[in-house]
């Protein structure tokens, strides 16, 4: 071989390494990425259930006065609801309000993709991982919101928009405009026995500053979600 084919040769191996080496990194990132992250793929329950949601010291959110106006009518709302025959109770209660929920859920943890299942109204819930957050104008609002999450570390930060204008915050009616923006911060305490989740919610509307709550969820390998029925009256529909 003459110099010069094997100088050409050289070049092409050269290039040829180099074209694999840039296919692989991501591969190899995404696949270190996973063996190092969490794994929260199981079932949980609150640790204790709470009807109203609380900022981390215990106090009612900062409404301001448009927000307070509809606290006060969701609170009278809720106490006009009629009896628990009528199917309007059946609503989806939606995010964030479900993560509070006093019935097991069930984490389903791939790559690409984290699935939170409820057994309170089989509510379901998609976390698209290592995508931007689309634009409010681009995507419909739907109980659930539209959710990405990305790792930080040991943690899992989700952020969601697009709650229905139908859903409150908790089971006493915190209320929540178009442009409400909800962050959580998801990590395993105890060696794996407990999932912290740090919630943040933004909203200029109708809150005067962002504020945060914490939801404790105990892990519960042993049990199973159940069939859930609003209504037994109705079970013949």
């Amino acid at each position: 071989m003459t110099q010069h084919y094997r100088s050409t040769f050289s070049r092409f191996r050269q290039q040829l390494a180099a074209t694999l080496l840039l296919a692989v990194l991501p591969v190899l990132a995404t696949t270190a990425q996973t063996q190092q992250s969490p794994k929260f793929a199981g079932t949980w329950l609150v640790t204790e259930y709470q009807t109203g949601i609380r900022t981390q010291d215990g106090a009612v959110p900062p409404l301001n006065a448009e927000g307070k106006a509809l606290y006060e009518q969701n609170l009278v709302a809720r106490r006009e609801l009629p009896p628990r025959e009528d199917m309007s109770r059946c609503v989806p209660s939606g995010m964030p309000r479900v993560m509070w929920a006093p019935l097991p859920m069930l984490i389903v943890q791939t790559d690409r993709k984290i699935t939170i299942i409820q057994e309170y109204h089989h509510q379901l819930r998609h976390i698209y991982m290592d995508e931007p957050v689309p634009s409010l104008d681009d995507i419909e609002l739907s109980y659930m919101g539209e959710s990405v999450g990305r790792w930080e570390g040991d943690t899992l930060v989700i952020e969601t928009i697009g709650l229905h204008r139908n859903t409150v915050l908790d089971r006493e009616g915190l209320p929540h405009s178009r442009d409400m923006r909800i962050t959580e911060r998801l990590r395993l305490l105890d060696g794996g026995r407990q999932l912290e989740n740090l919630v943040t919610f933004e909203d200029p509307q109708l809150y005067t500053q962002p504020w945060t709550s914490r939801v404790v969820y105990d892990s519960k390998p042993g049990v199973q979600l159940k069939e859930y029925m609003c209504l037994s009256l109705y079970e013949d529909l």
